[in-house]
């Protein structure tokens, strides 16, 4: 009987040689066993840093760390507030524009309602986190998966232009340009370029302020100072302070509020011609030229003591004063 063992060994090598060539042969023309598909990508998740601020909170940045993020379709983005100060993350579209912020306006609420989608498949499709601050009742956190290819440009809706944010989406499978390491390493940047920008502004205010002239907060293109520039003053009765919104170069309100705060911010309560105590407040004070409300309010102090002053907008950061009169 033939068997295996008869076959010479170099006729048992050509046939082994001959077989792996048949078999990729069928591999090649489609008739073999199927190949193993490639892995689908994994998606990935990365984390926004929203706002800055200093270890006091005087000083508050107006950035997105970091402002443009590459990712692939699928990704998810984490936005985490990393400010007292309020902020939104906003896709916005021609019915929900960016305007100035006034959320006394009914027409507005679209700033500030958060919409229920956990996805976005393409520009220009409306999405809104609400308010987010680390303040407790806030949105602490926002996430996102991004589900089409496109350039997703997003806004704070409080600090308009001045802070804005891109998301780039590609492709699954693309290769990412930076990792999160390196993302952290640019919000940090940030930070380090919105903290700069605000103590430049508060040391500007601080040269210009006087006794009888307090600048209520400063900011710039890139940082909120959170502050009354000076906070202390000495006066003599009968004297005049004007608390003044002119080192404001953004649409920050804020209030000069002695006593109690009135319910609503936007009320203007007592006589500044002749205060002698008790309830004062300027109602909402906004930079020159950024609308119908003041920007100045200027005190008559009409009897001896210490008077505290907060901003009743602001005064969980520390904006708070005060004036002696003599």
């Amino acid at each position: 009987m033939f068997t295996h063992a008869a076959i010479p060994r170099a006729h048992s090598a050509l046939l082994r040689m001959l077989g792996l060539l048949f078999a990729a042969l069928l591999v090649s023309t489609g008739l073999g066993p199927a190949t193993a598909t490639a892995a689908t990508p994994t998606a990935r998740s990365w984390t926004v840093q929203v706002g800055q601020e200093s270890h006091n909170m005087g000083i508050q940045g107006m950035a997105f760390g970091p402002k443009e993020i590459w990712n692939n379709t699928g990704d998810t983005v984490h936005w985490n507030a990393n400010a007292a100060e309020i902020h939104t993350v906003s896709f916005f579209n021609a019915q929900t524009p960016i305007v100035p912020f006034n959320p006394g306006d009914p027409s507005l609420a679209y700033m500030v309602t958060p919409t229920p989608d956990t996805t976005i498949s393409a520009p220009g499709q409306f999405r809104n986190s609400g308010i987010m601050s680390t303040d407790p009742g806030e949105v602490m956190k926002y996430s996102l998966t991004f589900t089409g290819p496109g350039d997703y440009q997003y806004v704070c809706y409080v600090h308009g232009q001045m802070m804005m944010g891109t998301v780039h989406v590609r492709a699954a499978g693309t290769a990412y340009p930076f990792s999160q390491q390196q993302y952290n390493a640019q919000a940090n940047k940030e930070k380090a370029i919105a903290l700069a920008a605000g103590h430049q502004a508060k040391a500007h205010a601080q040269s210009m302020a006087t006794k009888h002239h307090v600048f209520v907060g400063a900011a710039n293109e890139k940082a909120l100072v959170m502050r009354f520039i000076r906070p202390t003053v000495r006066i003599h009765k009968g004297e005049k302070v004007t608390f003044d919104m002119a080192m404001n170069h953004a649409d920050i309100p804020h209030t000069v509020t002695f006593g109690q705060e009135p319910a609503n911010p936007f009320q203007r309560v007592g006589n500044p011609a002749n205060f002698t105590g008790g309830d004062l407040s300027s109602g909402i004070l906004l930079p020159p030229g950024s609308g119908p409300l003041p920007s100045t309010f200027t005190v008559t102090f009409n009897k001896k003591g210490t008077f505290h002053y907060i901003c009743a907008l602001h005064d969980g950061m520390g904006m708070m004063g005060k004036v002696i009169v003599r």
